[in-house]
Parts: structure tokens; C-alpha cells; sequence
């Protein structure tokens, strides 16, 4: 099959049964960037009913700490610390006055921020075994990522009965199946593009080590070793992109995808007729779990 990479994807070949048009594309970008941690504060305050409370959501990955507010099963606000802002958490949990929260981990908790949430509000930690909407069809779940789980959660709330891929660009690069059954069949998980870029200098003599390449994303082919490295994992990534999507649609007649994670922006272009991205669609799934588990008891 061709596809084009380039860009504008005009280049697609007649086959497009995985590509169907979606009616909507559903953005949950909350205006964050550039603002104040008082601003958010006031911008919460001013949103108040003063009779529902929100919800909070405190998801730690890798390098940083998101905490995402919601009311109404709407997303509010999503703010992102660094990993020893437990005096800034405690904060913003004491201003939104929120009880109950849901806590997931991809690495080990800090200690002192974990009383702090566990003495601030009825906190329920997502692990392998909390109860979830959907099902697992997964033959090691004790060692499966909470942050995979949410995702898989949040694809069967926004695209019900539909057969979705997922693809997250965290510091790993995840390709996820949920079945139209609710079902989460497994996945693939593969270096993240700055383990790349990270894993060529580091295991070798002389390549550099690039940590600005967004002007370099596009360049091939390489006319310096910088462009090089950097076609060469912007380049790769695509190609693996598109096999994993070639795989689950020749299972799937009508395959959604959809992406998540920071690292998308580059293949934004690229992909943008065939991909949907949720730029929150993790933080999403946590709440989702955290509204089951709490209209289970």
C-alpha cells in the first residue's frame, strides 16, 4: 500500500478502509500553556458551583506529575508539576477543595507525597487489579502499565462498539488494540523518540547527543550526521507507525486510531487524516475509572 509521508496524505491509495471519515474529533487542549500556577487557581475558584466538587486525577509518569480537575465527567484543568512539587500539589488540592481523587503510577511514589494524598482525600490507587469497565484479554495483567489500562478505558468510553487503536508517545512509543467488545487484546511497546536520539550517542563513539531536532524532523535525506539521526528516528517511527497499522486493520474492517502523548506533534502532519488525537486521552481513562469504581460501592 502507498501512503504519503510528506504531508498532505493526497497521495493515499483507493484502498481506504481503515481510514474512515470520523463525524467529530474530540480536543481537550484547556489553554494551559504559558499561564501561571496562581492564574489556574483563579481561573478553578471563578468556574466554582459552589455545590459540585471536582474530581481529581493524579497521574505520574516517567519525568513529570499531571494533575487533571473534573466536574461532570468534563476535564477542567490540567496542570503539570515536577517531580518534588509535593508543597504545589498540596496547595491546589487545599484550593479546589476536591475529596476524592484517584492516584496512577507508572514509577515508584515519593513517600511524603503519597500521605499527602492519602491524608487530603479518599484516594484510590489504579492497579492491576482495580476494577475497570472493560476486559483484559492479556496473559501477564500484573505487569501490564496502568497508563495502558486508562488508555484502553478511555478509547471504549469515547469510541463505543468500535475497534480502536491506540498509539501513545510517552517516553515508550505503545501501540494498544481494544476490541468493539470492550476487550483490550495487547499491544507493542517500542523505544520513545528521545531513548532514540538518547541510545545513539550513548552507545556509541562519536554521534551526538541531539536534544533540539524539531528543525530537523523533516530533513531527508540527512546532509549532516545531526540531520541524519534525526531522519532517522523522525523517518523510522512513521514507517513503524504504519505497520502496526497495516497489522491491526488487516484484523479490523473499520480500525479507529488514535494518539496520544506529547510526541505526536511530529507526525501530526503526516498522519492527520487517518489519525485522532486526544491529547488527554489517559487522564481521561484514569477518571472514568475512578467514576466506575465509585458507582460500584
Amino acid at each position: 500500500m502507498g501512503w504519503d509521508f510528506c504531508g498532505d496524505g493526497r497521495n493515499r491509495t483507493a484502498d481506504t478502509r481503515i481510514f474512515s471519515p470520523l463525524l467529530y474529533r474530540l480536543s481537550y487542549i484547556t489553554g494551559l500553556a504559558g499561564r501561571k500556577y496562581k492564574d489556574i487557581f483563579k481561573t478553578v475558584n471563578k468556574n466554582r458551583t459552589g455545590i459540585k466538587k471536582t474530581d481529581l486525577v493524579i497521574d505520574i509518569g516517567n519525568s513529570r506529575i499531571k494533575m487533571a480537575s473534573f466536574r461532570d465527567d468534563k476535564l477542567l484543568e490540567v496542570i503539570s508539576f515536577r517531580k518534588k512539587s509535593v508543597d504545589e500539589i498540596s496547595g491546589l488540592i487545599s484550593k479546589l477543595g476536591s475529596t476524592r481523587a484517584i492516584l496512577s503510577a507508572v514509577t515508584a511514589v515519593d513517600p511524603q507525597l503519597y500521605e499527602v494524598l492519602n491524608q487530603s482525600l479518599h484516594l484510590i490507587e489504579l492497579k492491576h487489579d482495580t476494577p475497570i469497565p472493560i476486559s483484559l484479554d492479556y496473559a501477564t495483567p500484573a505487569t501490564l502499565g496502568v497508563d495502558r489500562i486508562a488508555n484502553a478505558v478511555a478509547a471504549a468510553k469515547f469510541y463505543p462498539n468500535s475497534d480502536v487503536l491506540i498509539i501513545d508517545f510517552g517516553t515508550c512509543i505503545k501501540y494498544d488494540l481494544i476490541e468493539a467488545a470492550g476487550i483490550f487484546k495487547g499491544g507493542a511497546i517500542s523505544p520513545g523518540l528521545n531513548m532514540r536520539f538518547k541510545s545513539m550517542h550513548q552507545m556509541t563513539g562519536k554521534l551526538p547527543l541531539i536534544t533540539q531536532w524539531e528543525a530537523e524532523k523533516n530533513t531527508w535525506p540527512g546532509k549532516s550526521t545531526r540531520h541524519s539521526m534525526a531522519s532517522g528516528v523522525i523517518q523510522g517511527v512513521q514507517g513503524e507507525m504504519m505497520q502496526f497499522i497495516e497489522l491491526a486493520a488487516n484484523d479490523y474492517d473499520d480500525l479507529i486510531i488514535i494518539s496520544t502523548g506529547g510526541d505526536y506533534t511530529p507526525f501530526e502532519k503526516a498522519f492527520k487524516n487517518i489519525i485522532f488525537a486526544h491529547p488527554y486521552l489517559t487522564l481521561e481513562g484514569i477518571h472514568e475509572i475512578l467514576q466506575y469504581n465509585v458507582n460500584q460501592n
